[in-house]
């Protein structure tokens, strides 16, 4: 049963400074039952309650971490984060289910389905709103940029909408060095494009078909994040430790971690592969 920590924005704010309080080195996985529950009300000025359940939130990072929040959010019918604007962190919503309306910092609007990807990079500004019948449901995922120059990045605007339709494809074989199969990617952008004072490198819709994996490999001076959307895996972390993991279960591998994937299901594995890194 997953933790409830808050049900109204006066216990949110307790248990902010409470369950919160002392920062913590990040596990290697968290399974579905292992997320955190915690509602918000009124958004950076929007509307309604933004309901959030969370591997682990900013609260709690360490100052050494790169990603910073990864949490499942849901907006109900008439509900909407108000825009606003990233200081000195980013900010990428990855749409899963439902329809909203994504405002970027220029005033643009659009409308967002499952698979587009947004982000709000330092001096960037966005909101999200959900004008539909269903739910809206997204990743939200926030890394910080520590050390970065941040009036560059201010000064040199990225994209920040990221249609399904046009991210583009790229494949690996024997992902991780001694993965089998093919690892199956849909890029909003990859790490190659990224420049140094970016925080997030790379975002893509990854499939693994039945039986292929990723072979276990370290991270050097990077983080990368595995969040589960669909199917069934095993996931391995740098101690040899093996987890079960499906849909919303996140993995994480900080600096000097290795991690790797295998599909053990009869469907494909879906999930959202994020990588950043901290400047300092």
């Amino acid at each position: 049963m997953k933790k409830i920590f808050v049900l109204s924005l006066a216990v949110s704010l307790f248990a902010a400074s409470t369950a919160f309080a002392e920062p913590v080195k990040h596990a290697q996985c968290y399974t579905a039952d292992e997320l955190t529950t915690l509602d918000k009300e009124n958004v950076a000025g929007g509307k309604g309650t933004l309901h959030g359940e969370f591997a682990f939130t900013r609260d709690n990072a360490l100052d050494d971490d790169a990603i910073k929040e990864i949490g499942f959010m849901t907006l109900k019918h008439g509900d909407f984060i108000g825009t606003h604007e990233h200081a000195d962190n980013e900010d990428a919503y990855l749409i899963l289910k439902g329809t909203g309306i994504f405002t970027d910092g220029l005033g643009n609007a659009w409308i967002v389905k499952p698979g587009d990807m947004t982000i709000a990079r330092p001096g960037q500004a966005h909101g999200l709103a959900n004008l539909y019948k269903d739910d809206l449901v997204f990743l939200d995922i926030i890394a910080k940029n520590s050390g970065s120059d941040l009036e560059e990045i201010k000064a040199n605007q990225t994209p920040q909408l990221f249609p399904a339709e046009k991210l583009f494809d790229k494949n690996v074989e024997h992902a991780g060095g001694t993965g089998e199969g093919t690892l199956y990617g849909k890029f909003a952008f990859r790490r190659e494009q990224a420049t140094d004072n970016q925080a997030i490198k790379e975002i893509g819709l990854m499939t693994l078909k039945p039986g292929d994996s990723i072979g276990l490999h370290k991270h050097a001076d990077n983080e990368d994040t595995y969040i589960i959307i669909s199917g069934e895996g095993l996931f391995t972390d740098s101690n040899g430790n093996e987890y079960i993991v499906g849909p919303q279960s996140v993995t994480i591998a900080v600096a000097g971690e290795s991690h790797a994937l295998k599909n053990t299901g009869k469907e494909d594995l879906i999930f959202i592969d994020l990588i950043a890194k901290n400047h300092k």
